[in-house]
């Protein structure tokens, strides 16, 4: 059943996200904003991306509403839907941007994409320091993008017609996915550059912040949309998609394990790692996650050997497991319990989160 609502849902999304673009391109009078826009639309409208924070605000609204006015609202949810894969966005070029990454799902990363666009135009000219204006440029404009992309989609659930009061409440719960997202990026920046290794708290909490909790307030404000009752069916849900979404940071991280070991990242494996330790395992740890010099497969096969050795990666995945859940016990909570479809596309994704290969 997930698949197929995934697909079905899917493919809509991204017909509203190029129609959108278009008409915001043809309604920009400014020549060169409106090309800036057009950059955007190229890197948002990748048909690689998942959709899945809007497809689960979709599911949150259509399992709360009543049935009978689903069909005449599904449209209208559908275009507030990518409010979220807005924010999404821009939360992405601005971490790719910051983790000098130079692809996202098999095209160039947004600051990449812009030096490439920038780069055509000066290749024939010699000009002095031409390498620095070119990452300049893509950087720049790669802050103003990811900021634009957090604006529009507050204007796209602006611009909904839910009667006011409810969407005061979706805007609130907007407001403060993008307060979470930029506090757990500011966190773990600073973590990292004073060199100081997470706990297990502070990493899910940063998994929370910047995971988890984008994940729970698109579906929150799909419940609010669809008048959902706070108390028995907002808050369970919420709650679930907080668990389901610190699942999917693990799963990250054990799906990017060998890409973290080689950018020498301190995430949630190297921590239950790090606690389970003999001397010389933590001796080959440091010298490894020290290394000036690139990682060569030796270091690599000795990092991912201890990991395996200290149980980290089984512990990863029955925590994973357990967060899992807890997230079903939640979703058998809620009353007046969801629609069946939807009851079953929650159970479904929430497994799907835990045994996914990509």
């Amino acid at each position: 059943m997930i698949e197929e609502f995934f697909k079905t849902e899917k493919n809509a999304i991204d017909k509203i996200i190029d129609d959108y673009f278009n008409g915001t391109i043809r309604e920009e009078k400014e020549i060169f904003f409106s090309d800036f826009v057009n950059q955007m639309k190229e890197f948002i409208t990748n048909k690689k991306a998942k959709r899945i924070h809007p497809v689960l605000l979709i599911a949150a609204f259509s399992g709360i509403v009543n049935p009978l006015y689903l069909e005449d609202q599904i449209d209208q949810i559908r275009k507030i839907s990518i409010c979220v894969e807005l924010l999404h966005s821009g939360h992405l070029i601005h971490d790719d941007l910051i983790d000098d990454d130079e692809t996202r799902r098999g095209k160039p990363t947004f600051h990449m994409q812009l030096r490439n666009e920038i780069n055509q135009i000066y290749k024939n000219q010699e000009i002095d320091r031409k390498e620095h204006i070119i990452g300049s440029y893509g950087r720049d404009l790669s802050i103003l993008g990811g900021s634009f992309g957090y604006l529009l989609g507050l204007d796209v659930l602006k611009a909904s017609k839910f009667p006011e009061q409810i969407k005061l409440l979706a805007l609130n719960e907007y407001t403060e996915a993008l307060n979470y997202l930029i506090k757990g990026q500011i966190i773990e920046e600073y973590m990292e550059h004073h060199n100081i290794t997470m706990t297990l708290e502070q990493y899910l909490n940063i998994a929370e912040l910047q995971r988890a909790r984008v994940f729970e307030k698109s579906t929150k404000i799909g419940s609010i949309l669809a008048r959902g009752n706070m108390h028995y069916q907002i808050e369970p849900l919420s709650e679930a998609m907080l668990r389901i979404g610190q699942a999917y940071a693990i799963r990250d991280d054990i799906l990017d394990l060998e890409n973290d070991i080689i950018g020498q990242k301190k995430k949630f494996i190297y921590i239950l790692a790090v606690q389970n330790t003999d001397e010389e395992q933590s001796k080959i740890l440091n010298e490894v996650y020290r290394k000036t010099t690139p990682l060569n497969k030796g270091d690599i096969n000795k990092v991912a050997d201890i990991f395996t050795e200290t149980n980290a990666l089984i512990i990863a995945e029955q925590f994973a497991k357990n967060l899992i859940q807890e997230s079903k016990n939640y979703l058998k909570s809620i009353y007046p319990d969801l629609n069946k479809k939807q009851k079953t596309f929650f159970n479904e994704f929430s497994d799907f989160i835990y045994l996914r290969e990509f």
